[in-house]
């Protein structure tokens, strides 16, 4: 006979989730309670006005992309991607005429 562990997350009296590892069922959980601040923060906005399920799934998008989100708040520029071979033949005005932002920035930085 196989013994296995899980380990469950429990909201509100319900099961949310079941994972092999503690790691993961802390990491989940961790990322509804950052969830469930959003919403609240989010709601007292007297000006944004969303349905109860919009509001919850973005406040569990913000959640599970939260080092997306604090690199964009903080204003840190994102990496580049790496681009691919068949990308390497453009020339550099082909690749940054698809960049408008960065062409307002360079003649913001030029001025």
């Amino acid at each position: 006979m196989a013994v296995e562990v899980r380990y469950l997350v429990i909201r509100d009296g319900k099961e949310v989730g079941m994972y092999t590892s503690k790691k993961e069922a802390d990491a989940h959980d961790k990322m509804l309670d950052i969830a469930e601040s959003l919403f609240d923060f989010i709601e007292k906005a007297a000006h944004i006005d969303l349905k109860e399920n919009q509001l919850e799934e973005l406040s569990i998008y913000l959640s599970q992309n939260r080092e997306e989100v604090i690199r964009i708040l903080k204003g840190t520029p994102s990496l580049p991607l790496q681009p691919d071979i068949s990308e390497k033949s453009e020339t550099s005005t082909e690749t940054n005429a698809n960049r408008p932002l960065k062409e307002k920035k360079s003649k913001r930085t030029a001025e």
